[in-house]
């Protein structure tokens, strides 16, 4: 008997704060909610781009996940291209580490025509741009670097302006593609730059990230294949020791087919992590440039060339971002001021078949007060 109300004293003292603990986390739960709820039905769920066209003339976008899946169009995509065509404009803005020059050709090879696309803009030519911009700077004291393109006070600018002032070259390790296909650098940045040995080299003035299969090599030879944990080794250590970065395509990962594939902006938050890390008083953003969405360099270029050739300003009420990435595509619209439309069976299907379309759009704007979704929509399809 005394075990029974010793037993039911010890469930009366502990029930008053596990019902306020389930209370609380109902609480908080309903609060979650609404705000999630609230978040989503700021962006408008629609058929299909042939219902938001008409409210726009210029349309930047994405490839991967929304035009193809790295290697077959998607149904409905061409079609869709074609249409959108006759109602404006259309530019690829890519995260893509390779140059523009060959990005509409791959489109055409998939079925799309190049006529569709008045141009492209890829983070690979943002950072082709930087660091040639970084190298010239460094020959003129200061006086050919646009602001626009590149922050005066960026560690990585500042470590390859430091390099050229004192070899006439900044010495650069590479992180490539090997299977993918190698990133050839081209004449001009190979003037500026020195590609050395990852592993043994310590006196490097900044990292190169195209890729992230293999260390690139300076002397035109094949790069050297290196495993995920290796690389992600060398990055967190060049973090440790505050190398800085260029990315020169910010993505997480991309769809290839069925699979989805490690990108180079997961190094980048490697390097981030293990550089705050090393140093909490230290912040690594500034020691990583981004050179493509989400960051507004790649959308600054893009836009400074279609005013460049139309001879007018762009009235960024009338561009539509379209995009598959809700922290590439769709943050980097809103920091540019543009309206996006977020198409929703691309790297985040998986997240959007479990959770739903309103759940995952919300969720996201509800963590990301900066981020905007005007429209969102299952496939780019007319």
């Amino acid at each position: 008997m005394r075990q029974c109300s010793a037993l039911a004293m010890l469930r009366r003292a502990h029930a008053p704060s596990q019902l306020s603990s389930r209370v609380r986390a109902r609480d908080a739960q309903k609060r979650d909610n609404t705000i999630i709820a609230r978040a989503s039905s700021s962006s408008m769920d629609v058929p299909s781009l042939a219902s938001v066209a008409d409210a726009y003339d210029i349309f930047l976008l994405d490839q991967f996940g929304v035009l193809h899946d790295g290697k077959n169009p998607y149904p409905g995509a061409i079609d869709a291209a074609r249409s959108l065509a006759s109602m404006g404009k259309s530019y690829i803005i890519s995260n893509s580490s390779r140059e523009s020059s060959g990005t509409i050709e791959k489109l055409t090879a998939m079925g799309f025509n190049a006529a569709w696309f008045a141009g492209a803009k890829t983070s690979g030519d943002c950072a082709k741009a930087f660091i040639l911009a970084a190298a010239a700077d460094a020959v003129s004291n200061g006086m050919s670097l646009p602001t626009s393109d590149v922050t005066l006070s960026c560690p990585v600018r500042d470590a390859i302006v430091r390099g050229v002032e004192r070899r006439g070259k900044a010495k650069c390790a590479h992180v490539t593609w090997s299977a993918r296909g190698a990133i050839t650098l081209g004449d001009d940045v190979n003037a500026v730059i020195d590609v050395v040995d990852a592993a043994s080299d310590d006196d490097i003035d900044f990292i190169l990230i195209h890729g992230t299969e293999a260390f690139g090599r300076g002397d035109g030879a094949d790069a050297i294949e290196t495993s995920i944990d290796d690389i992600k080794a060398f990055v967190e250590r060049s973090a440790r020791r505050r190398v800085p970065v260029v990315v020169a395509n910010p993505d997480f990962v991309t769809v290839s087919g069925d699979a989805l594939v490690t990108m180079p902006g997961t190094l980048g938050k490697w390097y981030t992590d293990a550089f705050d890390f090393a140093d909490v008083a230290s912040s690594a953003s500034s020691y990583v440039r981004l050179m493509g969405k989400p960051d507004a360099i790649i959308y600054d270029a893009l836009l400074r060339d279609v005013e460049k050739t139309a001879g007018t300003s762009v009235d960024k009420t009338r561009v539509l971002a379209v995009g598959d990435s809700l922290e590439h595509d769709i943050v980097g619209a809103s920091r540019a001021g543009i309206d996006a439309l977020f198409i929703r069976d691309g790297i985040h299907a998986a997240d959007v078949a479990r959770h739903g379309a309103e759940g995952v759009v919300g969720a996201f704007l509800a963590r990301n007060v900066e981020a905007r979704v005007k429209f969102h929509t299952a496939k780019f399809q007319w």
